[in-house]
């Protein structure tokens, strides 16, 4: 019973357990099982919006999100995702990783798929450095509670637990869109920036607005389609690039990007 109702704090991998290889392999399988994303993907927004609340009565709006599950193109065994943030952009460049090429000790999990039978948190995104989000009995609290509700709800093949982290100028980062480049991973722009169609929200909240319990859940950020000269397509295919210089051109250059 404890499992099903989060009612024991499951541990944290990478942020009270270091990370091992098995960690790593673990979190290919997980990833690679998620339903793939696709524009009729959502989540009630009740659940959001009850969530949302557990998480800003916890006072931790800039820490904690919930993320809607899914993955994008599959990735090889020996592979994680890994996000950078971009230095030339607002953004975050989320690429498929070599688990051999990891330092262990120098990445944090990102977004946490919860196994309510095995009370287990499983991470299927990392970043590089320190995680943005420090044990504590606040935050374990606010956790437990975000797990107990997904677990109660069955939503734990629906929404995933996230650890927010500020952008590049130590400011919240406006809705963003989730731009999907055929084998460079996907890269997440300001939704200012993407002249995409059809948005379907991944992540809640949008730190940049101040949390309204009466107003309904503001997506922090989505997935579209997005316009490739007169098509909409989910991919953007783009020739050799060597850097974020390049993929931002790229992009630039068959009009995803509506400025830079």
């Amino acid at each position: 019973m404890a499992a099903a109702t989060a009612t024991a704090m499951p541990a944290i991998p990478g942020l009270q357990n270091p990370f091992t290889v098995d960690d790593m392999n673990m979190s290919n399988s997980i990833y690679n099982g998620l339903p793939r994303i696709h524009p009729d993907m959502s989540v009630s927004q009740d659940h959001v919006k009850k969530l949302e609340a557990i998480i800003a009565q916890c006072n931790l709006r800039q820490k904690l999100g919930i993320h809607l599950l899914h993955k994008h193109e599959d990735l090889p065994n020996g592979q994680i995702k890994l996000e950078t943030k971009l230095k030339t952009v607002t953004g975050k460049w989320v690429r498929p990783t070599s688990i051999n090429s990891l330092d262990l000790g120098n990445i944090h999990g990102v977004v946490f798929k919860f196994v309510p039978e095995e009370n287990i948190l499983v991470p299927y995104e990392f970043a590089r450095g320190p995680s943005p989000v420090s044990t504590s009995s606040v935050v374990d609290d606010c956790v437990k509670a975000i797990l107990g509700y997904v677990a109660r709800n069955g939503l734990a093949n629906m929404i995933a637990l996230e650890f927010l982290e500020l952008v590049n100028d130590g400011q919240p980062m406006e809705a963003a869109i989730e731009v999907e480049v055929d084998k460079y991973g996907t890269i997440v722009l300001p939704k200012s920036m993407v002249d995409a169609v059809e948005l379907i929200p991944t992540g809640w909240p949008n730190i940049s607005l101040n949390y309204d319990p009466d107003a309904q859940p503001a997506p922090g950020s989505h997935w579209a389609p997005v316009k490739v000269g007169t098509k909409e397509t989910h991919r953007v295919f783009v020739d050799q690039v060597e850097n974020e210089e390049e993929l931002l051109d790229e992009l630039a250059l068959q009009g995803v990007l509506i400025k830079v």
